[in-house]
């Protein structure tokens, strides 16, 4: 799979992702599935809010399924919906953690993005795809434009 995301929906995640740090961001990506549902071409990069317990915001996120909601009715119209969602995470790699994993991909037909943030500035960028089986992330190509 791949994702493809225009230079100024990166430039947005990891802007959003330092103005957040040292807590984590997220956000939702509005979009359309292409190339016989290979590709999930973002639209729009959502900011959502970071609703997990204030205390531990430095090392988790949580979306509500609220938010979820609403965007989908939102961008219903124009006949696109929820192709994934991305988060920060400062101080460590982009890449998923165990809790990701339990709490936060709820379809294995998403991208989750994930922009890892060094000393308030963000580093690598990497997407991910929950595997159907849900036991695993499968890293997935990220493409410009």
């Amino acid at each position: 799979m791949t994702v493809r995301l225009s230079a100024e929906h990166l430039r947005g995640i990891r802007g959003h992702a330092e103005e957040t740090y040292p807590e984590e961001c997220c956000g939702l990506l509005v979009g359309r599935i292409a190339d016989g549902g290979r590709t999930r071409v973002v639209e729009e990069v959502v900011r959502a809010s970071n609703t997990f317990r204030e205390d531990e915001r430095h090392r988790r996120m949580l979306i509500t399924p609220l938010e979820y909601a609403r965007a989908e009715r939102l961008h219903a119209t124009r006949g696109l919906g929820v192709v994934g969602n991305y988060h920060s995470h400062p101080e460590h790699p982009a890449a998923p953690s165990q809790f990701d994993l339990e709490h936060l991909a709820p379809w294995p037909t998403m991208s989750y993005v994930i922009v890892s943030v060094r000393a308030g500035r963000a580093a690598e960028l990497r997407s991910w795809e929950l595997a159907e089986d849900r036991s695993r992330f499968d890293e997935e190509e990220v493409a410009a434009g």
